[in-house]
């Protein structure tokens, strides 16, 4: 059994027990900044309406039945639009069915190191998402099948080996573009570029902000 080193002489025993206390508060004290910030951030964000060309902007469930056959009626729609205290705002999509998901995500920060953070951590958080997942999820990193804007990354899903769906997201100037899609399959880099581009031509002329 390893011995832990002895308490120098110049430092009296009782810091033995202060030490582990000084650090059980430093973490309390972060959990407790961290919660203020989150819960900062949640009162402050508001409810706002899309106008017709922000709406446009988004993949949704009738633009993908363009594309694949898909019954419209079997699953269920979700809108979230927030507008955060700092002027920064989230549109969020997401279509649910027995086959099929489909989440589009718009971001526009305020600067442009807020849109590097916010397009690195949507991309980690999908990864994260698929690693915890209870069926095994795989992505196949495929950048040059399709990019766009400043920095984008586009990416095969695969579920037991078998491709599913796919995932894209891209940053433009402040705004970031995130689709994350199950059980819509498409792997030619054409058809793929139809798909995305016209949506993201309205992205890139949109400012959102007010």
């Amino acid at each position: 059994m390893v011995r832990p080193p002895p308490i120098p002489s110049g430092v009296p025993k009782s810091s033995r027990w202060k030490i582990p206390l000084i650090v059980i508060g430093v973490v309390v004290g972060l959990l407790i900044v961290f919660g203020i910030q989150i819960a900062f951030w949640s009162f402050s964000a508001r409810d706002f309406e899309l106008s017709t060309s922000q709406k446009e902007s988004v993949i949704t469930i009738d633009y993908a039945s363009e594309f694949f056959l898909i019954d419209k009626d079997a699953g269920i729609e979700e809108w979230d639009c927030q507008r955060f205290i700092d002027g920064s705002i989230q549109i969020y999509y997401l279509y649910v069915d027995e086959s099929t998901s489909l989440d589009c995500t718009i971001s526009v920060e305020r600067n442009r190191g807020d849109s590097l953070a916010s397009y690195i951590a949507e991309w980690q958080t999908l990864k994260l998402r698929n690693e915890f997942s209870e069926v095994k999820i795989e992505i196949e990193v495929a950048d040059k099948v399709f990019s766009w804007g400043d920095d984008s990354k586009f990416a095969f899903q695969l579920a037991d080996d078998a491709r599913n769906g796919f995932a894209f997201i891209a940053r433009k100037d402040n705004k970031i573009y995130f689709v994350d899609a199950w059980g819509l399959l498409l792997e030619d880099p054409e058809e793929i570029s139809e798909f995305l581009t016209p949506k993201l031509k309205i992205f890139a002329a949109e400012s959102y902000l007010e």
